[in-house]
């Protein structure tokens, strides 16, 4: 006893055979017998009956012929498997009693019975198992199919459906909610249900209990969750592919409790992770977290997948009011605009990571909604590119980052900056940490400098603008207020002064980014 309740302090809940399961699959050997009081479950295996041994109500007894003139009344509370006629009164009436007819191999039946035995006691252990999974309900379900030979399922109170790892076309076609793509009972169903009088009575039973085939053509076997008195869902077997046996309640009434014991371990996992929600981000931005179980529970409590797609931003204050304000009134003034996006402080500035995929709104719509609360709260913000997964959250953060200072820097009015609009600086801006503007630029531009110096011609400017018109020399001429033939003749003396290719894009992508260099060189 001492090992059970540490299996259950565990989450691992013992099952325990009755009589009437033994009975269901003595029927479904061939083998014939009859079945007296049923019990609860709680036999853990067989053993022979031996005159003066004390028996136990853990097993089940196997009575032979040479015990006909036994006396079994005092036996309280024990079941026996009895292989001969041994009139029914010789036993109390608290024990329970199958007999079996046309047993002549003793040896090889009581290894049926063990056999019988070990096939619940493997599910036993699978379905402790399936507790420590990634998707523990999904695992015992599917683990469950193979015993009740039906297909099984759990809705929540709101008839989401929590878990159904098989499905087949007889069962009810679950829909797709539009607020949260989530699987739920058809609506059409759940209002027949609200007005069904038996259905209604369902929802106050505690224990296994049956719902006829009035509304779905099939009957379906059911235990309602509950955590004290509130009402959590249930969980289903759809009767779609055998007929129910009378054991299935007991064995449904183990489901239950392990479905329960595991809806428990994920409420306190969450309760947990509610708190560590903030400091999981936090060692995210500071590149800390690497375990990807930790990433992987904090999706999961976001109910945010790796592979969506995210944004980030990243808010300072310009003014006094920001103090003012509680962080509830700041992340709830964020969240209320930003549904799918979750707001923290970090390093004196206010982070918010957001899914795009859940919120189905583009970044400039999303930094549309915040305009009016930057503009009143005096923040800033930076907002960094598309991410194309969660990975890519630290990177993100530095692209916010970047575009907050890059965009304060060039004193715009404007409440919030993009990174894109900003990457052009920020790549030249790295790129001459180490080796000088004035050595990273194209030769070809100081050429064209020096030459129109010397020269009083406009050589530099012409081929800055055409390559930024894409080589459109009718643009090209209009933008310079000059003649075509007059362009043409400046290209032909670029071209043999500096020699260049402005067919080979690689060499026109350098000399724009030699331009734009050039351009925030002369600003510094």
């Amino acid at each position: 006893m001492g090992e059970k309740n540490g299996r259950e302090e565990n989450g691992e809940i013992p099952f325990g055979l009755n009589m009437q399961i033994l009975s269901d699959e003595l029927e479904a050997l061939g083998i014939s017998h009859f079945f007296y009081r049923r019990d609860e479950g709680c036999l853990r295996g067989i053993r022979f009956f031996q005159k003066g041994e004390k028996l136990e109500e853990f097993y089940v007894y196997m009575v032979f012929s040479d015990s006909m003139q036994e006396d079994f009344r005092s036996c309280e509370r024990i079941s026996f498997l009895v292989l001969d006629d041994l009139p029914i009164e010789r036993f109390s009436f608290t024990s329970s009693i199958i007999y079996v007819t046309g047993i002549t191999e003793h040896l090889q039946f009581y290894n049926q019975i063990q056999q019988i035995f070990f096939k619940y006691e493997e599910w036993e252990r699978r379905m402790c198992w399936a507790m420590r999974m990634e998707n523990p309900l999904d695992q015992m379900l599917l683990i469950c199919r193979e015993i009740f030979g039906n297909p099984l399922f759990i809705h929540d109170p709101d008839f989401y459906i929590l878990s159904c790892p098989y499905h087949t076309g007889q069962m009810l076609q679950w829909e797709k909610a539009a607020r949260n793509g989530r699987e739920m009972v058809p609506l059409e169903t759940i209002n027949e249900f609200k007005v069904d009088e038996e259905y209604l009575q369902t929802l106050k039973t505690r224990s296994v209990s049956m719902f006829s085939a009035s509304l779905r053509g099939y009957r379906v076997l059911y235990m309602n969750l509950f955590d004290g008195e509130h009402y959590e869902g249930r969980v289903c077997v759809d009767e779609v592919e055998r007929g129910f046996r009378r054991s299935d309640y007991l064995l449904l009434e183990y489901v239950g409790k392990m479905v329960q014991a595991c809806l428990k371990k994920q409420r306190l996992f969450w309760l947990n992770m509610g708190s560590d929600v903030e400091a999981s981000f936090i060692r995210i931005l500071k590149g800390e977290e690497t375990d990807a179980q930790s990433i992987s529970d904090l999706l999961g409590y976001l109910n945010w997948e790796r592979n969506q797609h995210y944004l980030c931003l990243k808010l300072i204050a310009e003014g006094e009011e920001f103090q003012y304000m509680t962080p509830d009134g700041i992340f709830g003034h964020i969240e209320t605009q930003i549904t799918n996006g979750y707001a923290f402080f970090y390093e004196k500035s206010i982070a918010v990571v957001v899914n795009l995929t859940l919120e189905k709104a583009e970044i400039s719509e999303i930094l549309s909604r915040l305009a009016y609360f930057l503009r009143e709260g005096l923040f800033k913000l930076g907002a960094s590119s598309e991410l194309f997964e969660f990975d890519q959250i630290r990177e993100g953060y530095e692209q916010a980052s970047v575009a907050l200072q890059y965009g304060r820097r060039s004193k715009s009015m404007i409440w919030y900056y993009h990174f894109e609009d900003y990457a052009m600086a920020y790549m030249m801006e790295q790129a001459s940490r180490n080796i000088s503007p004035r050595l990273l630029v194209s030769g070809v531009l100081r050429t064209l400098k020096e030459y129109d110096e010397k020269n009083h011609t406009e050589l530099y400017h012409t081929l800055e603008l055409f390559l930024q018109l894409e080589r459109n020399t009718v643009q090209t001429a209009k933008e310079l207020f000059i003649h075509r033939s007059t362009l043409f003749y400046r290209l032909e003396r670029i071209q043999k002064l500096t020699k260049l290719d402005l067919e080979d894009p690689g060499q026109r992508q350098y000399l724009l980014f030699s331009f734009e260099l050039m351009r925030e060189f002369s600003k510094s």
